[in-house]
C-alpha cells in the first residue's frame, strides 16, 4: 500500500519568553494549524505539528523553525509545499516525553535570518483535552495539511480509511474524499472502534473529489475511536505515505497515532470490511465531517 478544509482555534494559553531574533522581520508570519491549543496529547507518543509560513517581502522563506522549550533550542520543520516567494506549508513530528503543559512556537527564516515567533500553542501532555470553540453548528471537516498525492496502481478490491476520534459529542453526517484513478462506484462506510458497521452510503460519480452524506448522520461520543472508510472494488485510490507520522489534533478531530502506526488503515478483500491494517503512516484522503 502506498497517501482538505478549514479552521483554526487559536488560544495562546501562555506567552513564550523567547530571545529576540537577530533581525526583526514583521512582514514574515507563521501560523500553527495543528495541534489545537488545549488538546490533551499522550506521553511518549508522536505528535504531528503542522502549519504555514508567509512572506510579504521579496525575501524567500528558506526554513521554518520550531521550539518546544521556550526558545532555548530550535529545530527545522519539513516543508510539505512551497509556493515560491510567499508561502511554505510544513510539518514536524515531535514526541513529548514528560507530562505537563507543552508550548510550541514557530518562526519563519529567510536569508536575512529568523523572524519573530508567531502565536504559540500550548497542549497538555498526559492531561485531558480542553475543547476549544469551533464553528461546527453547520459542519466541520477534518483539516488535513497539504502533501503530494499518488494514484496508487493497486487494482485489488480494498477498503481504505482513517481512524478518528472527537473531543465533544455530535454527529458525523458524511465525509469528503479525494479520489485516485478509479472513478467507478464505491461505498462510504463508518465503523465503531470494535468493527461494528454504523453507516453505509453508495456513491457513483466520476469526479476527482466527492462529498458523501449518510442517509442518517451517525452520533459520536468524545474519546471513542471510529473509522470512516470507503470500499473500491478496483483499487486506484489516492494516497500519501509518511503523512500521519504523529497524532493529528485539529479540533474537534483527532487522528491518533498509537506509537507504531498512524491513523490511515486498510483492508483487502472482495466487498471490503473493517480496515485495521496500516502501511507507512499513509493517508487515503478520507476527511470525516462533524456537526456539533
Amino acid at each position: 500500500m502506498s497517501r482538505l478544509p478549514k479552521l483554526l482555534a487559536a488560544v495562546a494559553a501562555a506567552t513564550l519568553l523567547l530571545a529576540p531574533p537577530a533581525q526583526a522581520q514583521p512582514e514574515l508570519s507563521t501560523t500553527i494549524l495543528a495541534p489545537t491549543a488545549g488538546a490533551g496529547v499522550g506521553v511518549g507518543l508522536p505528535l504531528l505539528v503542522t502549519g504555514s509560513s508567509f512572506s510579504a517581502t521579496p525575501e524567500a522563506i528558506v526554513d521554518t523553525e520550531l521550539t518546544f522549550d521556550g526558545g532555548a533550542t530550535w529545530v527545522s520543520a519539513e516543508p510539505a509545499r512551497v509556493l515560491p516567494g510567499w508561502r511554505t506549508d510544513w510539518q514536524h513530528t515531535y514526541t513529548p516525553e514528560v507530562a505537563g503543559d507543552l508550548t510550541i512556537a514557530a518562526r519563519a527564516v529567510t536569508a536575512a535570518g529568523p523572524a519573530a515567533a508567531g502565536p504559540a500553542v500550548t497542549v497538555h501532555v498526559g492531561g485531558e483535552t480542553v475543547p476549544q470553540p469551533v464553528a461546527c453548528a453547520d459542519r466541520c471537516q477534518l483539516s488535513a495539511h497539504y502533501a503530494p498525492t499518488v494514484d496508487d496502481p493497486d487494482t485489488g478490491p480494498v477498503e481504505v480509511g482513517v481512524r478518528v476520534r472527537f473531543d465533544r459529542p455530535g454527529v458525523v453526517p458524511g465525509a469528503g474524499l479525494l479520489r485516485g484513478a478509479y472513478r467507478g462506484p464505491i461505498a462510504v462506510r463508518m465503523w465503531s472502534e470494535d468493527g461494528v458497521l454504523l453507516a453505509e452510503q453508495p456513491w457513483d460519480h466520476p469526479g476527482l473529489m466527492a462529498e458523501v452524506f449518510f442517509t442518517t448522520p451517525v452520533p459520536v461520543e468524545p474519546g471513542r475511536d471510529y473509522v470512516v472508510s470507503y470500499y473500491t472494488p478496483q483499487g486506484g485510490y489516492a494516497t500519501t505515505e509518511n503523512y500521519f507520522t504523529g497524532t493529528l489534533v485539529h479540533a474537534p478531530f483527532t487522528a491518533p497515532h498509537d506509537g507504531a502506526h498512524g491513523a490511515g488503515v486498510y483492508h483487502y478483500g472482495v466487498g471490503g470490511g473493517f480496515p485495521t491494517d496500516s502501511w507507512h503512516d499513509s493517508t487515503y484522503w478520507i476527511l470525516p465531517d462533524f456537526r456539533g
